[in-house]
Protein backbone atom coordinates (compact mmCIF):
# COMPACT_ATOMS: atom_id res chain seq x y z
CA UNK A 1 0.00 0.00 0.00
CA UNK A 2 1.25 3.84 -0.72
CA UNK A 3 2.24 5.35 2.46
CA UNK A 4 1.54 9.10 3.22
CA UNK A 5 4.89 10.20 3.31
CA UNK A 6 5.57 8.61 -0.23
CA UNK A 7 3.17 10.84 -1.44
CA UNK A 8 4.71 13.85 0.63
CA UNK A 9 7.70 13.30 -0.08
CA UNK A 10 6.92 12.80 -4.02
CA UNK A 11 5.08 16.29 -4.05
CA UNK A 12 7.98 17.73 -2.57
CA UNK A 13 10.64 15.94 -5.01
CA UNK A 14 7.97 16.58 -7.93
CA UNK A 15 7.85 20.47 -7.15
CA UNK A 16 11.52 21.11 -6.63
CA UNK A 17 13.16 23.02 -9.79
CA UNK A 18 15.08 20.64 -11.76
CA UNK A 19 15.44 19.53 -15.67
CA UNK A 20 11.99 18.31 -16.15
CA UNK A 21 10.47 21.18 -14.58
CA UNK A 22 12.67 23.71 -16.18
CA UNK A 23 11.50 22.30 -19.72
CA UNK A 24 7.58 22.00 -18.87
CA UNK A 25 8.20 25.67 -17.50
CA UNK A 26 9.59 26.52 -21.07
CA UNK A 27 6.80 24.23 -23.11
CA UNK A 28 4.68 26.91 -21.11
CA UNK A 29 6.03 29.71 -21.82
CA UNK A 30 6.90 29.19 -25.69
CA UNK A 31 3.94 26.92 -26.47
CA UNK A 32 1.47 28.67 -23.90
CA UNK A 33 -1.30 26.74 -21.37
CA UNK A 34 -3.48 24.71 -24.34
CA UNK A 35 -0.99 23.52 -26.08
CA UNK A 36 1.77 23.08 -23.72
CA UNK A 37 -0.92 21.01 -21.32
CA UNK A 38 -0.34 17.87 -23.12
CA UNK A 39 3.32 18.14 -21.89
CA UNK A 40 2.82 16.28 -18.45
CA UNK A 41 1.59 13.29 -20.11
CA UNK A 42 5.39 12.81 -21.53
CA UNK A 43 6.89 13.42 -17.81
CA UNK A 44 4.59 10.56 -16.19
CA UNK A 45 5.45 8.48 -19.43
CA UNK A 46 9.30 9.38 -18.79
CA UNK A 47 9.01 8.21 -14.96
CA UNK A 48 7.04 5.27 -15.43
CA UNK A 49 9.92 4.02 -17.79
CA UNK A 50 12.94 5.03 -15.65
CA UNK A 51 11.54 4.00 -12.15
CA UNK A 52 10.44 0.76 -13.17
CA UNK A 53 13.80 0.01 -14.61
CA UNK A 54 15.15 1.52 -10.86
CA UNK A 55 13.04 -0.58 -9.19
CA UNK A 56 13.78 -3.66 -11.09
CA UNK A 57 17.58 -3.32 -10.73
CA UNK A 58 17.96 -1.46 -7.43
CA UNK A 59 19.35 -4.16 -5.46
CA UNK A 60 22.04 -4.53 -7.71
CA UNK A 61 22.65 -0.49 -8.55
CA UNK A 62 22.41 -0.20 -3.93
CA UNK A 63 26.68 -1.09 -3.45
CA UNK A 64 27.66 -0.18 -7.26
CA UNK A 65 29.11 3.08 -7.11
CA UNK A 66 30.61 2.53 -10.64
CA UNK A 67 26.81 2.07 -11.94
CA UNK A 68 25.59 5.46 -9.95
CA UNK A 69 28.58 7.56 -12.09
CA UNK A 70 27.90 5.94 -15.09
CA UNK A 71 24.17 7.03 -15.48
CA UNK A 72 24.90 10.44 -13.59
CA UNK A 73 27.49 10.74 -16.18
CA UNK A 74 24.73 9.27 -19.06
CA UNK A 75 21.72 12.28 -17.30
CA UNK A 76 25.05 14.92 -17.64
CA UNK A 77 25.18 14.17 -21.42
CA UNK A 78 22.02 14.35 -22.15
CA UNK A 79 21.34 17.63 -20.35
CA UNK A 80 24.79 19.20 -21.68
CA UNK A 81 23.05 18.22 -25.26
CA UNK A 82 19.35 19.95 -24.50
CA UNK A 83 21.56 22.87 -23.09
CA UNK A 84 23.23 23.35 -25.97
CA UNK A 85 20.41 22.75 -28.72
CA UNK A 86 18.20 25.49 -26.90
CA UNK A 87 20.58 28.05 -26.43
CA UNK A 88 20.98 28.59 -30.70
CA UNK A 89 16.76 27.17 -30.87
CA UNK A 90 14.47 29.87 -32.27
CA UNK A 91 11.11 31.08 -30.11
CA UNK A 92 9.34 28.75 -31.88
CA UNK A 93 5.50 28.06 -31.18
CA UNK A 94 4.19 25.92 -34.11
CA UNK A 95 3.41 22.22 -33.81
CA UNK A 96 6.56 21.00 -34.58
CA UNK A 97 8.10 23.17 -32.06
CA UNK A 98 5.13 21.00 -29.47
CA UNK A 99 6.30 17.61 -30.91
CA UNK A 100 9.72 18.00 -30.65
CA UNK A 101 8.94 19.51 -26.92
CA UNK A 102 6.96 16.49 -25.91
CA UNK A 103 10.13 14.14 -26.56
CA UNK A 104 12.54 16.51 -25.27
CA UNK A 105 10.49 16.09 -22.06
CA UNK A 106 10.15 12.62 -21.96
CA UNK A 107 13.78 11.63 -22.74
CA UNK A 108 14.99 14.67 -20.12
CA UNK A 109 12.53 12.77 -17.73
CA UNK A 110 14.11 9.02 -18.36
CA UNK A 111 17.70 10.60 -17.18
CA UNK A 112 16.08 12.96 -14.42
CA UNK A 113 17.85 12.12 -11.16
CA UNK A 114 14.65 12.59 -9.37
CA UNK A 115 13.90 8.65 -11.00
CA UNK A 116 16.34 6.90 -9.65
CA UNK A 117 16.06 8.40 -6.29
CA UNK A 118 12.01 7.27 -6.70
CA UNK A 119 13.21 3.24 -7.93
CA UNK A 120 16.23 2.88 -5.32
CA UNK A 121 15.06 4.46 -2.15
CA UNK A 122 11.56 6.00 -2.00
CA UNK A 123 10.05 2.75 -3.20
CA UNK A 124 10.47 0.45 -0.13
CA UNK A 125 12.35 -3.04 -1.41
CA UNK A 126 9.73 -4.84 0.40
CA UNK A 127 6.83 -3.39 -1.54
CA UNK A 128 8.07 -4.67 -5.10
CA UNK A 129 4.88 -6.44 -5.59
CA UNK A 130 3.23 -3.52 -5.39
CA UNK A 131 5.68 -1.65 -7.44
CA UNK A 132 3.21 -0.65 -10.45
CA UNK A 133 0.99 0.87 -7.51
CA UNK A 134 3.50 2.75 -6.01
CA UNK A 135 4.77 4.02 -10.01
CA UNK A 136 1.68 4.81 -11.12
CA UNK A 137 0.93 6.94 -8.28
CA UNK A 138 4.19 8.86 -8.68
CA UNK A 139 3.08 9.32 -12.30
CA UNK A 140 -0.40 10.88 -11.61
CA UNK A 141 1.41 13.36 -8.97
CA UNK A 142 3.90 14.35 -11.70
CA UNK A 143 1.33 14.79 -14.19
CA UNK A 144 -0.36 17.59 -11.63
CA UNK A 145 3.19 18.88 -10.53
CA UNK A 146 4.21 19.11 -14.73
CA UNK A 147 0.97 20.91 -15.03
CA UNK A 148 1.80 23.55 -12.49
CA UNK A 149 5.39 23.86 -14.01
CA UNK A 150 3.47 24.44 -17.66
CA UNK A 151 0.99 27.05 -15.84
CA UNK A 152 4.16 28.75 -14.33
CA UNK A 153 6.22 28.89 -17.64
CA UNK A 154 2.75 30.16 -19.64
CA UNK A 155 2.17 33.07 -16.69
CA UNK A 156 5.46 34.73 -17.48
CA UNK A 157 5.51 38.34 -18.94
CA UNK A 158 5.78 37.91 -22.58
CA UNK A 159 9.09 39.53 -22.47
CA UNK A 160 10.51 36.43 -20.25
CA UNK A 161 8.98 34.18 -22.50
CA UNK A 162 10.97 34.95 -25.72
CA UNK A 163 14.04 34.11 -23.89
CA UNK A 164 12.63 31.12 -22.38
CA UNK A 165 14.93 28.50 -24.45
CA UNK A 166 18.24 30.59 -23.07
CA UNK A 167 17.11 30.94 -19.67
CA UNK A 168 16.28 26.93 -19.81
CA UNK A 169 19.38 26.43 -21.64
CA UNK A 170 21.54 28.03 -18.46
CA UNK A 171 19.39 26.16 -15.82
CA UNK A 172 20.15 22.89 -18.21
CA UNK A 173 23.52 23.37 -18.72
CA UNK A 174 24.26 24.26 -14.54
CA UNK A 175 22.17 21.01 -14.14
CA UNK A 176 24.76 19.11 -16.33
CA UNK A 177 27.88 20.13 -15.03
CA UNK A 178 26.33 19.59 -10.92
CA UNK A 179 25.75 15.79 -12.50
CA UNK A 180 29.41 15.61 -14.10
CA UNK A 181 30.68 16.89 -10.36
CA UNK A 182 27.93 14.54 -8.32
CA UNK A 183 29.60 11.51 -11.13
CA UNK A 184 33.38 12.29 -10.27
CA UNK A 185 32.87 13.24 -6.41
CA UNK A 186 30.93 9.68 -5.55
Amino acid sequence: MVTLAFVLSSLLILVTPGPTNTVLATCGASLGLRRAAIMPLAEAMGYVLAISLFVAVADALRGNALAFAAMKMLAASWLLYSAVNLWGMPFRTDARSARGSFLRVFLTTLVNPKAMLVGTVLIPSAASVHAPLWIATYAALSTLAGLGWVVFGACLPLGVRQHSYKLASLVLGGFSMAAVASALSG
